[in-house]
């Protein structure tokens, strides 16, 4: 479901079966090809089944930076833990293969309801946080109001279409989670994600 804003969307994503890693670290740029080679080998066969599983669009990296809630911390003692997730398809969503590796989990990601800024060509860290900003600067005010946003550092996720050879017409996406009235967290839960089924 999409409902067309000015300068973004609102969306609702079904309850949906992902696989997942995370990594803690400053940069988004450093983790993502550690991450995607993990999640990649997975869908390639190294899991409990050896069943390869189609590569899906599009690559989510949810972005969840440290909270220094008093203030007390370096700046450099501060992390951001950034997970990166496939979306598994049907029919293997309703019995994925068990993960070979300890730090790769199956997880079901509940019903997900985000504002969404789309951009073009290639990305990065300074560009993720301009976009997101510009979401943040775009919306409305009630729409600000279901935003889990206090400082630039709050929770969001990067979103990804295209593989990393392609050179023109980039799709890249900033989700900013709803909260719900009564509810808090990422889609009113820790982290917008249930894991279902680890090695």
């Amino acid at each position: 479901m999409t409902s067309i804003r000015k300068d973004y969307e609102e969306r609702i994503y079904p309850p949906q079966t992902w696989v997942r890693t995370s990594m803690r670290n400053n940069s988004r740029e450093d983790c993502t090809y550690p991450m995607f080679w993990k999640l990649f080998n997975y869908i390639s066969g190294q899991n409990g089944r050896q069943l390869k599983i189609p590569m899906t669009a599009p690559v989510s990296v949810l972005v969840q930076p440290d909270d220094d809630q008093c203030g007390g911390a370096a700046a450099g003692d501060l992390q951001t833990t950034f997970t990166m997730a496939f979306y598994i398809p049907a029919p293997f969503d309703q019995d994925p293969p068990e993960p070979n590796e300890s730090s790769v989990t199956i997880e079901y990601r509940p019903e997900l309801r985000i504002f969404v800024r789309t951009y073009g060509g290639f990305t990065n860290d300074r560009i993720d946080q301009e976009e997101r900003c510009h979401l943040l600067a775009s919306l409305t005010a009630e729409d600000r109001e279901m935003v889990q946003q206090s400082q630039p550092g709050s929770v969001h996720y990067c979103a990804g279409y295209d593989p990393p050879l392609k050179l023109f017409f980039r799709r890249n996406e900033i989700w900013l989670p709803i909260i719900q009235p009564g509810l808090t967290g990422v889609n009113n839960q820790s982290d917008g994600i249930t894991t279902i089924l680890t090695p």
